[in-house]
């Protein structure tokens, strides 16, 4: 059996759509579609081009299985930063489509509720429909988790240690950006001298293979995550 629903919902209280949403998470996995498919590698362009605030929110979404609180943004990345967020998103979702490669059938990727008990004009959540949410899902994993070679692939790993020390997903993979923007000339003199050393080492290892290893260069105490 399949229908076909459009629904235009106006005047609904916040707590309308959180139980509506919590119905249509109850449905198998592919029983809702939005006609044309977005695929993962379009989404994974939209994820890199939009701004660090906008990519939180979308992992907000996702984590949340197509549903962002508002409040849950602001305590975490601060108040007046979500309408930059939604900015970056609409502008990623407009270069793509003037592109073609986006589906003409999905007009964008977040919709906004109304304001809640948060304060007049502070959206109170975000919601992206389920057909989105594991398409989506599949390219933050691929951004996080780089392909080998990938120059990238630090970042991933470098989240990765941030999760061991307890931080969630989505907070690990903003730390592991801030520290490589913040320590970029640290790492790049780090990888200068890293290389002379193995450089030494060979040559010191080809002329006397049983001469001492040159100590290796190490990064600076304050540079350290």
């Amino acid at each position: 059996m399949s229908d076909a629903y459009t629904l235009h919902i106006s005047g609904a209280p916040p707590d309308f759509f959180d139980k509506m949403h919590a119905l249509v998470a109850q449905l198998p996995a592919g029983a809702l579609t939005d006609g044309d498919t977005l695929t993962v590698e379009t989404a994974v362009e939209l994820f890199d081009r939009v701004t660090l605030d906008a990519q939180h929110l979308l992992r907000l979404a996702v984590e949340g299985n197509g549903r962002a609180l508002g409040a849950d943004f602001r305590a975490q990345r601060g108040e007046g930063r979500l309408n930059g967020a939604t900015t970056s998103i609409a502008r990623a979702v407009k270069s793509a489509a003037e592109k073609g490669r986006w589906p003409a059938s999905v007009p964008g990727v977040l919709t906004s509720t109304k304001a809640g008990t948060e304060g007049y004009r502070k959206t109170h959540a975000f919601t992206m429909a389920p057909a989105l949410v594991p398409v989506f899902r599949a390219a933050i994993q691929r951004h996080d988790k780089p392909s080998a070679g990938d120059p990238q692939a630090i970042v991933g790993h470098l989240a990765e240690l941030y999760e061991e020390m307890g931080h969630p997903a989505h907070r690990a993979r903003e730390l592991a950006e801030d520290f490589l923007d913040q320590h970029a000339g640290d790492l790049a003199l780090w990888a200068v001298h890293r290389m002379a050393f193995r450089d030494q080492a060979t040559a010191t290892t080809i002329a006397d293979p049983k001469s001492p290893r040159p100590a290796p260069a190490t990064i600076p105490e304050e540079s350290r995550p």
